[in-house]
């Protein structure tokens, strides 16, 4: 019997959760049918890991509300935290905008930010995208009345 590789451990890892949480929901037998029929896929067993993972997380979102209300505040802190280093003129990938917030909010993982402060710094770094925006803009009016001016 050959020995399994990490992605075959991580497949099946992947697939009994799967039915696990889709055995805690009320989907049933068709509901997995209409999750599988959305992949293109007659079998749990066709499905790739990333499409494992992501039908993992829906399932757990459906399960427990509170995950994807914080999963939807991250996200939300992540794009105005992008926005802000764009109108800066700075790079935006994901671990810089994961070590911003994670210094913003004091803490060593993006994941351990509570929701009230994923509220507070998606608010604070609009505003600081505002403040830059007028800042610029106040720039470039002054600049013209001087240029004028001369």
């Amino acid at each position: 019997m050959a020995a399994l590789t990490f992605e075959d451990k991580q497949i099946n890892g992947l697939i009994k959760k799967f039915h696990v949480l889709l055995g805690k929901t009320v989907a049933g037998s068709e509901g997995k049918e209409a999750i599988l029929h959305s992949y293109g896929v007659g079998s749990s067993l066709d499905l790739s890991v990333a499409q494992l993972i992501e039908i993992c997380n829906a399932l757990e979102q459906v399960l427990n509300p509170k995950l994807a209300e914080l999963d939807r505040n991250r996200k939300r802190l992540i794009a105005s935290i992008g926005a802000w280093l764009r109108a800066m003129n700075r790079i935006d990938n994901i671990q810089i905008i994961k070590a911003v917030a994670c210094r913003a909010s004091k803490r060593d993982s993006f994941n351990e930010i509570p929701i009230e402060q994923l509220r507070s710094l998606y608010s604070a770094f609009i505003k600081k995208k505002k403040d830059l925006a007028m800042v610029e803009k106040l720039t470039v009016d002054e600049l013209d009345l001087l240029t004028m001016c001369n």
